[in-house]
């Protein structure tokens, strides 16, 4: 199933098979609750905003299914705020965390359809800071999808809009564009101008330090971990392993850790270092098990590893717990 079709499926785990399920869930609540519209339920803020920060909580850690299972009430009941403000203010992060919950599992449609909801959101709440949110959410969907061309345009504006600005995490969101646009200039394979952003958002990341922000995990850290991303896709690997020789990751959220080894993983593979390459894999797996065991690009590189005749037991468990077939 997984060979001929392409998407991820695994029968085997229960809390992906759930996260499937409720993703669908999620779409189907999402297109049953406009934004125009509000349903009269009995949610007050505070209700919200605690079932919104444990959604969030439940995203960094990479559990997908439990975000998602929560979602299906959260958004009616965001919707549903007699308070207006206050519950535009709680869509932008949780639509935020249906973007990334529902893209992790492999719903890239579904996805779109929250950065959507969530740059209504921005708008209608008209801050510069949580648009910059809102635009980077939309690009991240756009780039999974292939479509690099327009999203840095809708990541100039939303930058242009924060310049100068010195609301509470304005410089973080606009590092943080800068990150974005890097990463679709790489896709559009402009290196140089990538390059430029890059070194911008290192010079934010230098004066802001390390910062939690709309769970942005910005700082220092994170550009690294980003510059050796775009280095890997340059094919340029030896010095994506420099670039992050001596970055703790240890207190970034699991949803950020998983990237870097997968990232890590993907490196090793490619100068030769299989044993290394599996150990990584296999310690994205222990970070974040839904999330490495949805992974187009774990596949990819288990995939290499295994022509590359590096088919040991852990990496052949590895694999069928990702329901991919080992000859």
């Amino acid at each position: 199933m997984v060979d001929l079709t392409g998407q991820a499926y695994t029968p085997a785990d229960r809390q992906l098979d759930a996260a499937r399920i409720d993703a669908e869930r999620v779409w189907r609540i999402m297109m049953d609750t406009p934004m125009a519209g509000r349903r009269e339920l009995p949610a007050t803020v505070e209700q919200v905003r605690r079932e919104a920060g444990l959604v969030r909580a439940l995203y960094g850690r990479c559990d997908y299914a439990g975000a998602l299972r929560r979602l299906v009430d959260l958004v009616p009941a965001m919707h549903g705020l007699t308070d207006r403000r206050a519950a535009l203010a709680e869509m932008v992060p949780v639509y935020g965390v249906a973007m990334g919950s529902l893209l992790n599992v492999g719903y890239p449609a579904h996805a779109w359809l929250a950065a959507e909801r969530c740059a209504e959101a921005a708008g209608l709440l008209d801050d510069p800071v949580a648009a910059g949110v809102a635009a980077a959410n939309r690009a991240r969907v756009s780039a999974y999808s292939g479509a690099y061309g327009p999203a840095p345009a809708w990541c100039n504006a939303a930058g242009a809009g924060l310049a100068g600005s010195g609301a509470d995490g304005a410089l973080d969101v606009l590092g943080f564009l800068h990150l974005a646009r890097a990463h679709h200039l790489a896709g559009l394979r402009d290196r140089a101008g990538a390059e430029e952003h890059l070194a911008e958002a290192a010079r934010i990341a230098a004066h802001t330090g390390e910062t939690e922000s709309w769970d942005l995990a910005w700082g220092p850290r994170n550009v690294a971990l980003w510059r050796m991303a775009f280095q890997l896709d340059t094919g340029r690997p030896e010095e994506a392993i420099r670039t992050v020789a001596g970055v703790d990751v240890s207190g970034l959220p699991a949803v950020r850790q998983v990237y870097f080894w997968l990232d890590m993983s993907r490196a090793a593979e490619a100068v030769g270092r299989r044993r290394d390459a599996v150990r990584m894999l296999l310690a994205a797996e222990r970070v974040g098990p839904q999330h490495a065991r949805s992974s187009t690009s774990a596949r990819e590189t288990a995939r290499a590893l295994l022509r590359r005749g590096a088919a040991s037991p852990e990496l052949r468990g590895l694999c069928e717990r990702m329901s991919m077939t080992v000859q």
